[in-house]
């Protein structure tokens, strides 16, 4: 019984003798035992303990093996997070998919409150080429403003707002984006030769106000957000 417990003990001294070296980025070193090296963790045992320990490899400049084999490691904490940054201020495209009108001429009819559709007129990357924002993703609109022309020469009037755009990975990016925009006005010409004329002159009515199908625009994202790479 000694004899096999003595055999035991030389055998775990020997295989502990010769141990990994693992060298970190902040220039310590860890002499053990390496179990196992995945993508992202490498995992070891110390010397006289039977727990596992793991380390990032983010965090690993080198290992030297038992045998003299050495690796090194260069993760991409990008690739390792799989996230990237959307800037605040990054200009997101957006494009009108219909005509829309203060009345009832020239294009649909909204009211105040009624929600209007837009799209990504084309792909928002990071600098690296990562899709952000993908080309022909729906967009809500909200009518913010829409006032119908009057007699006399009085203009129609019509705004609306874009609060939030979908990200690749589905989150709501907060964007900061708001349009109003008046038809042409007709007041000038009907009180000056109304006075000349006649009354019925005032019931000349201005222009609608018409935003056509087409139309781009430039959203800006609020903030900075961490966007999820598909």
């Amino acid at each position: 019984m000694k004899k096999i417990i003595f055999i035991l003990s030389l055998f775990i001294g020997i295989s502990f003798s010769a141990q990994d070296s693992v060298i970190k980025k902040d220039g310590s070193e860890l002499k053990v035992k390496i179990t196992e090296i995945s993508d992202t963790t490498l995992k070891y045992k110390k010397k006289g303990l039977s727990i596992a320990f793991s380390l990032n490899l983010s965090d690993v400049l080198l290992v030297t093996f038992e045998n003299g084999e050495r690796m090194t490691f260069n993760v991409d904490e990008k690739a390792k997070n799989n996230t990237v940054m959307l800037t605040a201020g990054t200009r997101i495209p957006l494009v009108m998919t219909e005509t829309i009108s203060s009345d009832r001429k020239g294009g649909r009819k909204v009211r105040e409150g009624e929600l209007i559709t837009l799209t990504v007129q084309a792909d928002v990357t990071d600098i690296d080429g990562n899709v952000l924002v993908k080309q022909g993703t729906l967009v809500n609109g909200t009518i913010t403003q829409s006032v119908r022309r009057k007699m006399a020469g009085t203009k129609g009037k019509l705004a609306f707002s874009v609060q939030f755009i979908k990200a690749i990975d589905g989150q709501s990016i907060p964007v900061s984006f708001q349009y109003s925009f008046a038809g042409k006005s007709k007041t000038g010409l009907v009180v000056g030769v109304a006075v000349i004329v006649a009354a019925p002159l005032l019931l000349i009515k201005g222009k609608p106000a018409i935003v056509k199908e087409g139309t781009v625009f430039n959203a800006l994202v609020v903030g900075d957000k961490k966007i999820k790479l598909q």
